[in-house]
């Protein structure tokens, strides 16, 4: 049974294509004598991963065998007398199969796979008529001091990754490597040897993918906790009583509406309570919606200096406000309603008469400055203030409209504002 198993999924696998590359396609006639003269092959962009058939071909000099699929080179082990090989842009990731071609003077691997600089040059000291040799764009090329050591290894090299090895450099190399070799022999002493990370022996490139990777896990791991946490927070909402007392009654609708309609100072109506739950929110660090007790008394005292400029401070001390708003953790909901129970009045003239003309001085800084949004919303806000300061000036209206609409009384109306003298023409405009 497991036998078949096995069988049926080698058959689901699939398997790698397998591509041999072979001399014999380059000459038109296929023989051994004609196999023996052959000095040159090109089998450049075949897509072949795999050489064969090369032991019939022993004077070959001069071998292309770029822009395949190749990963090693094994198969030419047998063509000693090769003199210029060329195995770029494959994926090449070992040298293991060119120690026999000793007459070796030109070696071109640049786009390729290779890593660990110091087990290939001890491939590389085998060839010791190499004067020419391309690692460019391998990770070996981006080592620490990787010229230098390449060089160094290899004194008989005269073209380093299509740059010229000039005298000057060879003896810049060789009294660089004096001081690095002591550096190093100083820093083993004493020292255990350590086994380093798979990350430590990676390309520049291979890094930043992996820093990637992990940035990704992170952030994957961010949205699953954050899912939980919305998921216990939805169970939590479910599973939260209905508190009628947090609601108000009809009744309770209708005093404050009369409250309202006789001191529209002493409430602060639903577009207020959005301009202080900005204030709300700053004392809740932690985002649970709600805010320990002793914060309370620093949100008093923002509410009693009006930093949402609404124009009203609460008419009660900080005693009678904590009782109000017993509740521990208050959450926001609590304390939007409770605010129903404290009473407001008006903030004292020298407060507001200084915000207006902070609000009018921003006005005519971002209007000179070109930007009109940001002026309007710093005209609006001091027009406000000014209805605040002047209260006399904004009252609910008495008489109900001809077409019996209902109007809103938890806002304010500009359109019901009388405008002062004083007012400029830009205002005016940036209100229209």
């Amino acid at each position: 049974m497991d036998q078949v198993f096995n069988h049926l999924i080698k058959r689901a696998t699939p398997q790698p294509i397998v591509k041999v590359g072979t001399p014999w396609q380059c000459i038109p006639i296929k023989n051994d004598k004609q196999a023996r003269d052959t000095t040159e092959v090109h089998m450049s962009n075949q897509g072949f991963n795999e050489l064969a058939q090369f032991d019939k071909f022993m004077n070959l000099e001069v071998v292309w065998l770029n822009e395949n699929q190749l990963t090693s080179v094994k198969g030419i082990e047998q063509n000693f007398r090769i003199k210029h090989l060329y195995l770029q842009k494959n994926k090449i990731s070992t040298l293991e199969g060119l120690q026999n071609l000793k007459h070796l003077e030109t070696l071109s691997l640049f786009n390729n796979e290779l890593r660990d600089l110091e087990k290939n040059l001890l491939i590389l000291k085998e060839f010791p008529g190499l004067t020419t040799l391309d690692l460019f764009n391998n990770p070996v090329a981006e080592e620490p001091y990787y010229r230098n050591r390449v060089i160094s290894a290899l004194p008989q090299l005269q073209l380093l990754d299509r740059s010229i090895i000039t005298v000057q450099e060879k003896i810049k190399v060789e009294a660089w490597y004096k001081d690095f070799k002591a550096e190093v022999k100083i820093k083993k002493k004493g020292q255990k040897k350590q086994k380093l990370l798979p990350s430590q022996i990676f390309s520049v490139g291979e890094k930043i993918l992996y820093k990637e990777v992990d940035e990704i896990k992170a952030k994957r791991e961010q949205e699953k906790a954050d899912e939980i946490e919305r998921e216990r927070t939805r169970i939590k909402l479910k599973e939260k009583t209905f508190d009628p007392n947090k609601f108000p009654t009809n009744e309770l609708k209708e005093q404050l509406r009369q409250r309202l309609h006789d001191n529209p100072m002493s409430l602060v109506n639903e577009w207020e309570k959005g301009k202080l739950k900005k204030i709300f929110k700053s004392y809740d660090k932690e985002k649970k919606g709600s805010i320990q007790q002793d914060k309370l008394q620093g949100l008093f005292g923002d509410l009693m200096n009006d930093i949402a400029n609404i124009g009203k401070v609460p008419a009660v001390n900080f005693e009678k406000f904590q009782e109000i708003m017993s509740e521990d953790p208050l959450p926001w909901d609590s304390f939007c309603f409770q605010l129903n129970q404290v009473d407001f009045q008006r903030a004292p003239e020298e407060m507001l008469q200084k915000k207006i003309d902070e609000k009018y001085k921003e006005f005519n800084r971002r209007l000179n400055a070109g930007k009109k949004a940001e002026a309007k919303e710093f005209m609006i806000e001091a027009v406000r203030l000014e209805a605040a300061r002047d209260k006399d000036e904004h009252k609910l209206p008495e008489i109900i409209p001809d077409d019996n609409t209902k109007i809103r009384s938890d806002c304010f109306d500009f359109s019901r504002y009388k405008y002062k003298q004083n007012f400029t023409d830009t205002a005016k405009y940036l209100l229209q």
